[in-house]
C-alpha cells in the first residue's frame, strides 16, 4: 500500500504568507499607537503631577506665588532656576529649554499675562508638533490670569485652557477647541486625566 504525504503547495503557501501579512499590517500600527499613547500619558501624569509638588515645595520654602512678582522675558529663565528647578531638577539645559531624566523637556516661552511654557514629552524627538508630543503650560502671576486660564485663582501652574474653565462647557468643545487650535489640547487631557481617549483628535 503506498501512503500518501500530505504537504502544502507553493499557492497555498503564498496565500497563507499573504494573509499574516495583511493582519500583520493592520494590526502592528494599532501596537505602536496604543503603546505611544500610553508611554505619552505616562509622562505626562508624572511631569504635572511633579510640577504640582514643586509648587508646593517652593512655597513651603520661599512663600506664596501670589506675593511674587512676575518676571520679565530677561528674568524668566533666572526665576524658574531659581524657584521650580530645584524641587523639578534636570540633567542639563540648553538656552531656555530645561532637559529632564525622562528625555522629555520644558521651553520657556515668553512672559505675556502668564509665563508660558512648552512640555515636549520626548525632548528633541520627532514629531515635535502640539498636540501631539508638544503641550503648552502656564504659570499665572496675578489673580485676574489665574481667574480666566484656570478659573479660579489658587492654582498657579496649569494648562491652556482660557474658555475652557466654565462647568459648562462640554468636553466636546474642548475636543473642537483642541483640534482647531493644539495649544489648548493640555486643557482636554487634563479632563481626561491626562489619558489620550480614543476620540483624541490627533493620532501619532
Amino acid at each position: 500500500m503506498i501512503k500518501k504525504t500530505l504537504a502544502f503547495t507553493v499557492a497555498e503557501i503564498l496565500l497563507a504568507m499573504s494573509i499574516v501579512g495583511v493582519v500583520a499590517a493592520m494590526t502592528i500600527p494599532t501596537l505602536h499607537y496604543n503603546k505611544t499613547k500610553k508611554e505619552y500619558s505616562v509622562k505626562l501624569k508624572n511631569f504635572y503631577s511633579r510640577m504640582q509638588n514643586a509648587v508646593e515645595d517652593m512655597q513651603i520654602d520661599k512663600g506664596s506665588f501670589k506675593d511674587m512678582k512676575k518676571p520679565t522675558n530677561g528674568t524668566m529663565k533666572n526665576w524658574y532656576m531659581n524657584n521650580i528647578d530645584p524641587y523639578m531638577g534636570h540633567q542639563y539645559e540648553r538656552g531656555n529649554t530645561v532637559y529632564f531624566k525622562d528625555g522629555s523637556s520644558l521651553e520657556l516661552l515668553g512672559i505675556g499675562g502668564c509665563l508660558d511654557v512648552k512640555y515636549d514629552i520626548n525632548g528633541s524627538k520627532s514629531p515635535n508638533r502640539w498636540g501631539y508630543d508638544i503641550h503648552r503650560f502656564l504659570y499665572c502671576f496675578d489673580n485676574a490670569e489665574r481667574e480666566a486660564w484656570f478659573g479660579n485663582t489658587e492654582t498657579f501652574f496649569g494648562p491652556y485652557g482660557a474658555g475652557l474653565i466654565s462647568k459648562d462647557t462640554t468636553r466636546q468643545a474642548m475636543i473642537d477647541k483642541c483640534k482647531s487650535t493644539p495649544d489648548y489640547c493640555s486643557r482636554l487631557l487634563q479632563v481626561d486625566n491626562w489619558e489620550f481617549k480614543q476620540d483624541y483628535p490627533f493620532k501619532f
